[in-house]
């Protein structure tokens, strides 16, 4: 198996045990809509990866980290001011709603980034 096959089999490992523990949920997101997430997160991170591979090992590190803290703080406040709004503020439901794909996305990708090496 090559290097990247292996990689790309501990993302997909990483995302299967993160959907079984159920981890979005215990971080925040909605029960309805967080089983799907790592469907999303399987795909894309692995492009992402993929693309973000060309990239020398420090600055790819810190970019997918970069990504990964600022997709989970965009997730939480909105989740903090759609709830604080009694589910009127469409925005903040949004943000929450949009920041959690992307953590997905970009957690595979870190990983995958990172086993590569």
């Amino acid at each position: 198996m090559t290097r990247l096959g292996a990689a790309v089999f501990a993302g997909l490992f990483v995302a299967a045990l993160f959907y079984a523990v159920d981890v979005s949920t215990l971080a925040g997101a909605h029960p309805g809509w967080s089983g799907g997430l790592f469907a999303s997160g399987v795909l894309l991170g692995t492009l992402l990866a993929v693309m973000a591979l060309q990239f020398a090992f420090v600055p790819r590190t810190i970019g997918l980290s970069l990504l990964v803290i600022g997709a989970f703080l965009t997730a939480d406040y909105g989740r903090m001011l759609f709830t604080a709004s009694f589910a009127e503020d469409q925005i903040a439901g949004q943000m929450w709603f949009s920041g959690w794909p992307v953590i997905c996305i970009a957690m595979v990708a870190h990983v995958i980034s990172s086993v590569h090496e």
